[in-house]
């Protein structure tokens, strides 16, 4: 008995030391064993209690019925934004930047306050001055205080930019080392609430979340593969895509200069609404590694490739499915138009099928045409100007890609591959298994190296959107034909209008259709010195499909520079994608980018670098969090944290003296196990004050 005693007493020692209980396969033996540990540290608890009483008691005899809390302010969330701000070395950065005094302080409540409570400058200040424990954190002096100062400080934060965002990543890479060197980038949007007249920034585009009503300003950003910010661009809400890659770039060169990445030349991985063929060779010429999906439409290039699939190697995404892939080296398009491919050692020639150029892929399918039949021989051909629009990717709420961006596992391969299918270990296994391989020098030769890739979860997404496309195109056209055959639209003009406007509207499904005008009898017609025209009806039929395009469809072609990873690896490095995407998700959801409310471009770009500021905060956050196997994402860990909070305790004393005590609440066991895990601790201590005598 006394053995067993002493194996119980080392398992609770185990417990209490965070080291597994032994046990964990038995959960009744488990559940009593928590319930002596917990009552151990009670009693410990209870014994530190009484000895500090002893040592440190500050005894008066208090009317109870007195005793009340008032300026109850949150304290948790904003207990986790100082530890990050501390770590990342805020102050030291912003007072090499010219920041200093009161500026400093209130530059760091403005930015924690961004990352607590999104929203408005306005409302930034109103969370710091009635709601939040900032004030006592920062040390700002609120009879000082007024919310042109929040206006003012996000002015100085933006001007000094070019000093800040470089050594907030120089901070960020020291406090979490990687050797792993990929860099993400994409461009988004966020739409303005209210007129905008006198803003230069503000442009119609095309909005990321359908706000077409509203003018935009645009976003460009660069991650790493972890999601930590490297640089961020502010351009007009109708910037193009491929114009932001130069300056990013630029901005890059720099931070090379300072020997940030030591030896390693950074890798650039990019979505198709950037990687135009300018842009490629822009990366070639820096001599800088890249993973992109051309933005050109290269699949049918390798269509014969993608009919055998011959050679495909399966691995999984993070959804469970399987997606195809293919590793070959192609050498410069030969100008007679075929493609030379390396397979397995073996030299293959393909012909480019029907395409005879890359053209941009714009969504868009190749020119539509309709004829007129009925009682007239004449023919109408229409080639509609709108379908040679240039349509922006948007972001992965609305992009077909997002089924390629998910982390892959091998099955029976051989490959190097992570078996993991969360995206955030997914990108650990990156930095882990394939940091080792990627070469220190670009791998930019007279051949590239491209992956085919098939997979099936786009493929069903594609089929679900072509279908729904389908079905409005052909309502819209049914439509049409009730008023024509109503007599509402008869004029020949005006319905090859309407028809130009459908197939506009939905030019992918508009060349699947052949669509026929029937016209009256006495159409053509000289009837009273005018020439009768009156269309009757419309007919659409269906051409017959194309099996070759059904071939292809799930099917796309990643490009880059690394000839010495598998295509598994090179897949795996394009998913990371999902990180840049995350970022813009927190920054819109989390950090208050959407909307703006700001009529001046200046206040404008101030307000975003506020939202990026905070984003350097909670991408290291969630990252730590990652790091201790904890998946929670910050919007989950602030609400928790909700309930702790900061207040003052009025006490009367027996003699007529009233007391106010400020202090922080006792955490809770949830916000202890937040607080272990992130290694926060509460750097406000308790204040008794005497506020009056009675």
């Amino acid at each position: 008995m006394a053995s067993s005693g002493q194996c119980n007493c080392q398992c609770y020692y185990l417990g209490l030391s965070g080291v597994t209980s032994l046990f964990e396969s038995d959960p009744i033996i488990a559940r009593y064993a928590d319930l002596a540990i917990t009552k151990y540290a009670i009693r410990s608890e209870v014994a530190a209690a009484k000895e500090t009483r002893t040592t440190e008691a500050d005894l008066e005899m208090v009317d109870l019925s007195s005793a009340k809390t008032i300026n109850s302010r949150s304290i948790g969330p904003e207990l986790i934004g100082n530890s990050f701000y501390e770590a990342l070395s805020f102050d030291k950065i912003l007072e090499s930047a010219g920041l200093s005094g009161e500026s400093l302080g209130i530059a760091k409540a403005t930015i924690i306050a961004r990352l607590i409570h999104p929203g408005s400058d306005r409302k930034t200040y109103s969370y710091i001055n009635s709601n939040s424990s900032l004030p006592e954190i920062c040390g700002i002096d609120l009879s000082k205080f007024h919310k042109d100062k929040v206006y003012a400080i996000a002015d100085k934060l933006y001007d000094a930019k070019g000093v800040i965002e470089p050594a907030l990543y120089k901070a960020s890479s020291d406090l979490f080392r990687t050797n792993t060197r990929l860099f993400l980038f994409d461009l988004t949007n966020t739409y303005f609430e209210g007129s905008t007249k006198g803003n230069s920034l503000a442009k119609h585009g095309h909005s990321k979340e359908k706000r077409f009503d509203c003018t935009l300003v645009s976003l460009a950003l660069l991650v790493d593969h972890r999601g930590l910010p490297i640089y961020s661009e502010i351009h007009e809400g109708n910037t193009s895509e491929p114009r932001t890659l130069i300056s990013v770039l630029d901005a890059l060169e720099s931070l090379s200069d300072g020997s940030l990445f030591g030896d390693v030349v950074p890798t650039i991985v990019m979505d198709r609404g950037i990687a135009t063929k300018a842009n490629l060779e822009l990366l070639i010429k820096r001599n800088l590694n890249y993973v992109v999906i051309e933005r050109a439409n290269k699949k049918s290039l390798y269509r014969s490739h993608f009919m055998e699939m011959e050679g495909f190697t399966e691995i999984y995404d993070a959804q469970g499915s399987p997606v195809l892939v293919k590793k070959l080296q192609v050498e410069p398009q030969k100008p007679q138009g075929r493609v030379r491919t390396q397979v397995q050692g073996q030299v293959q020639t393909q012909v480019q099928g029907q395409v005879q150029t890359l053209e941009e892929d714009t969504g868009t399918d190749d020119n539509n045409s309709y004829t007129t039949s009925g009682n007239t021989s004449n023919s109408i051909s229409n080639s509609d100007s709108s379908n040679d629009t240039k349509i922006i990717k948007g972001d992965s709420s609305t992009d077909t890609d997002d089924y390629i961006r998910n982390g892959a596992t091998s099955k029976n391969t051989g490959n190097n591959i992570s078996d993991s299918t969360d995206t955030d270990t997914n990108a650990t296994s990156i930095s882990t298994s394939i940091s080792s391989s990627i070469s220190s020098s670009s791998s930019n030769n007279n051949t590239t190296t491209v992956v085919l890739c098939r997979s099936l979860g786009r493929s069903k997404k594609e089929s679900a959107i072509s279908s729904q496309a389908n079905e409005r195109f052909l309502v819209d056209i049914t439509s049409l034909n009730t008023s024509i055959t109503k007599g509402s639209i008869s004029k020949t003009t005006v319905v090859s209008e309407r028809i130009g406007r459908i197939k506009a509207k939905y030019p992918s499904i508009a060349s699947k259709y052949e669509i026929s005008l029937e016209y009256h009898q006495d159409h053509g017609k000289i009837i009273k010195k005018r020439r009768f025209d009156k269309v009757i009806n419309l007919t659409i039929t269906e051409k017959p499909t194309k099996a070759k395009d059904d071939n292809l469809q799930g099917a796309y072609v990643i490009d880059t520079s690394h000839s010495e990873l598998d295509a598994g690896e090179i897949w795996n490095i394009y998913t990371t994608l999902t990180k840049v995407e995350d970022a813009f998700r927190s920054l819109k959801s989390d950090l208050g980018l959407r909307p703006v409310y700001h009529q001046l471009a200046s206040r404008t770009a101030a307000h975003l670098f506020i939202s990026v500021l905070a984003y350097h905060l909670l991408s290291a956050i969630e990252l730590t969090l990652r790091q201790n196997n904890d998946k929670r994402r910050w919007s989950t860990i602030k609400e928790q944290l909700n309930s702790h909070r900061r207040a003052t305790i009025v006490l009367t004393s027996d003699k007529g003296v009233v007391y106010h005590i400020r202090t922080s609440g006792v955490s809770e066991p949830v916000h202890k196990e937040i607080y272990r895990l992130l290694g926060v601790s509460d750097p406000l201590k308790r204040i008794k004050t005497i506020a009056t005598h009675l």
